[in-house]
């Protein structure tokens, strides 16, 4: 019984340690970040990743005032890694979340 403790134990562990929580994002460049971000992508579960993009949207757009400021912008028309590698750099998973949820900028999935 004990063993079976410990090999669950052990086993959930495992499956948990999905992402570090010393892996620190590069932003030394739009090149780096994106490929740490794509690296994150593909270690989180189905839920975490749609919360950890999200939380990137949420801080793209956290300078944006209005919607003119993002009207004719290319810059805003997607997942924009210059300005994302300016504000992630440094930054842990947990970090970026909790970054997105003090910003003033809410995202939300919504369903037609």
């Amino acid at each position: 019984m004990k063993s079976l403790f410990l090999g669950l134990t052990l086993l959930t562990s495992v499956g948990c340690a999905s992402v570090s929580d010393t892996f620190v994002l590069n932003g030394n460049s739009s090149q780096t970040i994106q490929k740490d971000i794509n690296y994150l992508f593909k270690k989180l579960s189905k839920n975490k990743k749609q919360q950890f993009a999200m939380a990137l949207l949420a801080i793209q757009f956290s300078d944006v005032n209005s919607v003119y400021d993002m009207l004719g912008d290319p810059a805003m028309e997607g997942m924009n890694y210059d300005i994302l590698s300016k504000k992630l750099d440094g930054l842990t998973y947990a970090q970026v979340i909790e970054l997105a949820s003090a910003s003033k900028t809410k995202v939300s999935i919504s369903k037609n």
